[in-house]
């Protein structure tokens, strides 16, 4: 669906109608039936959380780490002029409903990043592309017409074929093992990529396509197809949880590690470490929203089915990891540059992200953004090394960085023990997962973005964290 700016804020208007939560909740439910314990307090157990409560359930979040929020993490420390870095979740787009939605509800303003031209640097040429205008690289007639307009050409190409994410058709019979088995780059370079486009498409998305599981990558394409516009939070995405967990009050248990589960047809126990003991919650039903990698050191009693006990060994967590830079200025503008994405390179460190033009203040905030290989050697660097690792890179490109840069923050989240990654990333063969990683086992629900099609999206942890309540009300 396309919005234009009236349609969509008539639309905003009136998304979460219904759904309101007093600031206050009161009433804790009934009997033993209506318990629910929810494990791990990121976007995605707040939403179950928080939806369960306004529907009378008694609801306690148990999560290990002394904050709330997860991977949607706002960075405040060491900047000036009131900026602040996003180490996780950055954008919101026009086509994410459950997101939008839930600004709208929680009274949270968002503001539009702006559009612009970026600064490319590929096979060491620096220039900015111009409609109109032939790019400096070895690409077919058609690419050279379309750019990096071709991949609605090259991916639609199957789209039909495989079906549609949103519709619930997805992946249509044969598509499994027709695309499931090669990566998104060799089934670009199937479709007739050059070698130069693809290089193009990588500046602009991610260095992972070639380690990316081709169907798994044109579904994640295929749900945000009608992507235009691209929102922020005033102030910091990580509002969005804090608002959250403040409704829900003293339900959220901070530093309560969860270390076994045990399950049947009547219902769960889940037993947590906290401050030196080990104690249990009974509850008629667990909604389970820990990362993968976190879940596999839980004892499970018994353990789940085998195919979601090899999704749990199996799924593999992108080692995305980013660098962001507070700059005197913001230099960038006197080319003409502008946008999110300023910069986009085929060079260790990808792609530069403009935070700056959604905050106050003169300073620039910008932000190396690094994926799969690019990420792992990023996080080779000793930590203390790590800002003159990037700038080194930058400088190719922005030869001004060295005396711009004033203030730097990284975040590796394969470094991170909480999480071990960003998102999946689904490896060829491994498309069999998306419906079994969110299936229910039982009275034990799962949620996160890795359950839901928006993998490493807020939209994703929303729409998970609401189906698992759905799942919930439907066993009565």
């Amino acid at each position: 669906m396309k919005l234009n700016r009236r349609a969509f804020l008539q639309w905003l208007g009136v998304a979460g109608a219904g759904l309101a939560l007093p600031a206050c909740v009161h009433g804790r439910g009934g009997g033993g039936e209506r318990r629910v314990v929810v494990a791990g307090a990121g976007l995605a157990g707040l939403t179950a959380a928080y939806e369960l409560v306004k529907l009378g359930y008694d609801v306690t979040v148990l999560e290990a780490q002394s904050r709330t929020g997860g991977r949607v993490r706002t960075h405040r420390d060491g900047f000036s002029a009131g900026q602040y870095a996003e180490l996780g979740a950055v954008r919101i787009p026009d086509v994410h409903e459950h997101t939008l939605g839930y600004a709208k509800e929680l009274d949270l303003p968002l503001v539009e990043f702006a559009s612009g031209e970026a600064l490319y640097y590929l096979k060491g040429q620096r220039f900015m592309h111009r409609e109109g205008q032939p790019w400096p690289l070895e690409l077919t007639p058609r690419e050279q017409q379309r750019g990096l307009g071709m991949a609605s050409e090259y991916i639609a190409a199957a789209m039909e074929e495989c079906g549609d994410p949103r519709a619930g058709t997805f992946p249509r019979p044969g598509a499994l093992a027709k695309y499931d088995g090669i990566t998104l780059d060799r089934y670009l370079l199937s479709r007739g990529a050059s070698a130069d486009w693809l290089r193009l498409y990588m500046a602009e998305h991610s260095s992972d396509i070639p380690t990316t599981s081709a169907l798994a990558g044109m579904a994640y394409e295929a749900a945000d197809r009608h992507w235009e516009r691209t929102f922020h939070i005033r102030g910091g995405n990580e509002q969005l949880p804090q608002a959250l967990a403040r409704r829900l009050g003293d339900r959220v248990r901070l530093e309560h590690v969860v270390v076994r589960i045990e399950h049947d047809a009547r219902g769960v126990r889940v037993w947590y470490r906290h401050g030196g003991r080990t104690e249990s919650l009974q509850a008629a039903h667990l909604v389970c929203a820990l990362p993968f990698p976190l879940l596999r050191e839980v004892e499970l009693l018994p353990v789940f089915s085998e195919d979601k006990m090899r999704a749990l060994r199996e799924l593999v967590m992108a080692p995305s990891a980013r660098l962001w830079m507070q700059t005197r200025t913001r230099f960038w503008k006197a080319e003409g540059i502008g946008g999110l994405k300023i910069a986009k390179t085929d060079t260790p460190v990808e792609r530069l992200w403009d935070l700056s033009s959604v905050q106050d203040g003169t300073p620039g905030m910008v932000m190396s953004y690094m994926d799969d290989a690019n990420a792992r050697a990023f996080s080779a660097v000793p930590e203390a090394q790590r800002s003159e690792y990037v700038l080194r890179h930058v400088e190719r490109f922005f030869p001004n960085i060295r005396s711009e840069a004033v203030a730097f923050h990284g975040k590796s989240w394969a470094e991170d023990p909480w999480v071990r990654g960003a998102w999946p990333a689904m490896q060829p063969g491994q498309a069999w997962m998306l419906p079994v990683v969110r299936r229910p086992e039982g009275r034990v629900h799962f949620a996160g973005e890795h359950t839901s099609l928006w993998a490493g999206w807020m939209q994703g942890a929303i729409e998970s964290g609401k189906r698992v309540v759905r799942e919930i009300q439907g066993m009565g």
